[in-house]
């Protein structure tokens, strides 16, 4: 997304990968160096992956894993350049935020339906939807799943489970 030439005179559902409501959220715990984006950037908005060393995140993983979680529109825009443009990347080396649960702005490549199962690119991290247990190809399934839909390439609404999966904090 480069910088700002138009103007819109209606607003847009939400912004790409930030929180879409006051429900309660999880996150991915990182150690004590954080998450922190690998040399190619992380994109905003996209799936994300914890490599090896426990601290990288690149919006591809290191087998054919399921995603650390989403990539959340946290941080404010760094312009490294007067006049410059921006983009939804998180440059090497800043933090990252993963979310593995919650509601958030996201889009999809795929027309999306509201109980759709939300699949992650194993290249780049972006998001295509359709029925539960249908993973296309080059895609991992998430865990999340589409509660407001929209055409494709517009502004959903993904939602992820909040609770452990595996109940052990019951």
């Amino acid at each position: 997304m480069g910088f700002p030439k138009k103007i819109n005179y209606s607003w847009t559902m939400g912004f790409l990968g930030a929180i879409a409501s006051a429900n309660p959220r999880r996150s991915a715990i990182p150690g004590p160096l954080g998450f922190r984006a690998g040399a190619a950037g992380v994109t905003v908005g996209a799936f994300g992956w914890v490599q090896a060393d426990g601290v990288t995140v690149l919006n591809k993983p290191v087998g054919s894993e399921a995603p650390t979680g989403f990539v959340l529109r946290d941080q404010t825009g760094l312009i490294t350049e007067y006049l410059g443009e921006s983009t939804m990347t998180l440059i090497d080396g800043w933090n990252v935020q993963l979310m593995t649960g919650g509601d958030y702005f996201a889009v999809s490549s795929t027309a999306a339906t509201p109980g759709q199962a939300v699949y992650a690119s194993t290249t780049d991290g972006s998001i295509a939807t359709g029925a539960a247990g249908t993973t296309p190809s080059g895609h991992v399934a998430t865990g999340f799943v589409v509660t407001q839909g929209g055409a494709a390439g517009a502004i959903i609404i993904i939602s992820g489970a909040v609770a452990p999966i595996s109940g052990s904090n019951e």
